[in-house]
């Protein structure tokens, strides 16, 4: 009974804080005009996204090097972990690179930047989308003795879990699990920032709120409907 008066008690102090603050927010009149650091903030999106493909670049010469030597015992369990952080490394630099080049497109095509930053931009997002799908090829050469799918096989993923052991399997799984409740949290916090954001400057975002709540009904009804035929 008293931790649920506690809780309770919290739950009311956070609603309090949270309708104060919005009516504080409200009226305060806010603006903020980021057609000022529109031009610095492309500047900095496109530098990251060009450091990020270039230290995946680096990672996947890294493993192929690693991959032609011939070694054995400890020397080679040693190389096989190098190799797979490399390409977790190489895969999570990548998919950031993509995203900040589509982010430098869309900012300099809605703020009316200079066309090097939208040019540079699509020539960033298609380097990493090449990048992308060499990535995965790689497998073939960290483990050779292994029976993998090749990566323009149709049905990629699900001979890709075939071939994965229980551990990895397992591995996989904790990965996703958390992934699919921290997009969930994560998407449900986006609504409401953009909730926030158009009460405090007036602009619309609507539109954006519903694409949000869209991917968010799509993928739950996805995950729970392949869970509930197994």
């Amino acid at each position: 009974m008293k931790k649920i008066l506690t809780t309770s008690g919290k739950l009311l102090i956070g609603a309090l804080i949270g309708f104060f603050g919005m009516l504080a927010l409200l009226e305060a009149e806010i603006t903020f005009d980021f057609g000022n650091y529109a031009y610095p903030a492309s500047i900095v999106i496109l530098a990251a996204a060009a450091v990020l493909i270039v230290f995946s670049l680096y990672c996947y010469s890294s493993i192929r090097k690693t991959a032609k030597q011939d070694l054995s015992g400890d020397a080679e369990d040693a190389a096989e972990g190098k190799m797979y952080r490399q390409y977790s490394d190489a895969n999570l630099s990548i998919t950031l690179a993509l995203l900040f080049g589509l982010a430098a497109v869309c900012l300099a095509l809605l703020t009316e930047q200079p066309v090097w930053t939208a040019v540079t931009g699509v020539v960033l997002t298609f380097i990493s989308f090449v990048v992308s799908f060499l990535l995965p090829g790689l497998m073939h050469k960290m483990y050779p003795e292994r029976n993998l799918p090749s990566i323009s096989d149709k049905d990629y993923a699900n001979k890709l879990l075939e071939s994965s052991d229980d551990g990895e399997k397992h591995v996989m799984l904790d990965g996703l699990y958390k992934t699919y409740l921290s997009l969930n949290s994560l998407l449900i916090g986006a609504i409401i920032l953009l909730l926030l954001y158009s009460m405090v400057t007036g602009a619309s975002q609507l539109f954006g709120i519903f694409v949000v709540v869209a991917i968010l009904a799509v993928t739950n009804a996805q995950y729970m409907f392949s869970i509930r035929n197994k």
